[in-house]
């Protein structure tokens, strides 16, 4: 056996090789050039000299790569400042270069890293202007030192942000798996159950109603190819490709293709409308089309009944729905479907557009009968 033995000296050696420097930094590096040579144009603030200016410039140079490797970025700038500041006299304006590696220490770092860097880079500010002798013009170390603490908040408040930021994105994409899931148990759930009762039928009808045996096995094709093409709508929210269509989701007007399948898999179901219909936003209409697509598939799968009843109620604020059959009930516990995605699933789905859901049961007569209610204008 061979053991691969990785030095402490062979892991500094990559921490401290150079990479290639981030398009980010090496703008911000070149402004901050600018900067500082631009001082260089106005008379009276700092006397030119190429050796000053190499310093000054030297300075800069760890900024390419303060994002990259920010520890040493920073270590590398701090000490190169100081050698400036004890070998160049008058200093430039500002630290622009240390003003920038401030912020970076606090909108990359974190904890006791940012931390240390922090009280290394406070005493700098100290050690600077012992330096240059400065202790009888408290102003110009309180500048710098509010200059500091400046550039250190501005840090820590965009390091803040990007977080909350993605903390949002997060629960947004986790929202739309859920939102994916719940849909894939409705498009899947709906075609297995008519897939299932179809060929759970066949041979009954090839052995004792043969005419009516194709008949089965074209709705088992017609199921399958449905529950295809939503999961083919489904996926193509998971692509993201420019200029890609999507195919609709299904709304109210699909409600009679639906009811035509589960007719063909011998369950009677009427569907009644009342009222006006007031439009309803888009995830509302899907919303509703769900619950029916949901009743029904459970009335297939759990209630042994022979018919069922779909009604639409409208009002001027909301619309009602109501999905009742003649089966046993939910006396067993199967008003949820079974697997934890019925009722529940709904309840989720009918949540974001202000919907509620409610069933009863009467132990005495039988039967289920599922109520959501949707407002419209959601």
């Amino acid at each position: 056996m061979i053991y691969h033995v990785q030095s402490t000296d062979t892991r500094l050696i990559e921490t401290l090789r150079l990479r290639r420097p981030r398009r980010d930094d090496v703008l911000v590096a070149a402004i901050v050039l600018l900067l500082n040579s631009g001082t260089y144009l106005i008379p009276g603030i700092v006397p030119w000299g190429p050796w000053r200016y190499l310093l000054e410039t030297a300075t800069i140079v760890p900024l390419l790569w303060r994002e990259s490797v920010p520890v040493p970025s920073a270590l590398a700038t701090g000490a190169l400042t100081l050698i400036v500041t004890a070998t160049v006299h008058p200093a430039q304006p500002f630290p622009y270069a240390v003003l920038v590696t401030q912020y970076t220490i606090g909108s990359v770092l974190r904890g006791r890293t940012r931390g240390v860097l922090v009280g290394l880079f406070m005493a700098g500010n100290v050690v600077a202007e012992a330096l240059h002798q400065q202790w009888g013009n408290p102003e110009d170390f309180l500048v710098t030192f509010t200059l500091s603490l400046t550039a250190l908040f501005l840090g820590v408040l965009m390091q803040s942000e990007h977080d909350s930021l993605s903390v949002r994105a997060d629960r947004a994409l986790q929202a739309e798996r859920v939102r994916i899931a719940r849909d894939m148990h409705d498009v899947v759930g709906h075609a297995v159950a008519l897939m299932v009762v179809q060929a759970e039928a066949g041979p009954l009808l090839v052995r004792d109603k043969p005419e009516r045996a194709e008949a089965a096995f074209e709705a088992i094709s017609a199921a399958g190819r449905d529950a295809m093409a939503q999961l083919r709508g489904l996926l193509g929210t998971l692509h993201q490709d420019e200029g890609g269509g999507r195919d609709p989701l299904p709304t109210l007007a699909d409600l009679d293709d639906l009811v035509h399948q589960v007719r063909k898999a011998g369950l009677q179901v009427r569907i009644e409308h009342t009222g006006s219909a007031s439009p309803l936003s888009p995830g509302a209409e899907t919303a509703a089309y769900r619950v029916v697509q949901e009743a029904l598939t459970n009335t297939l799968k759990h209630a042994q009944a022979s018919r069922a009843e779909v009604r639409l109620s409208w009002a001027p604020s909301a619309l009602e729905i109501t999905v009742a059959d003649n089966g046993r009930g939910a006396g067993d516990g199967s008003a949820d479907g079974g697997g934890g995605h019925g009722l529940t699933g709904l309840r989720e789905r009918l949540a974001p557009v202000g919907g509620a859901l409610s069933w009863t049961s009467p132990p005495d007569t039988g039967g289920f009968a599922l109520t959501a209610v949707i407002p419209s204008g959601q």
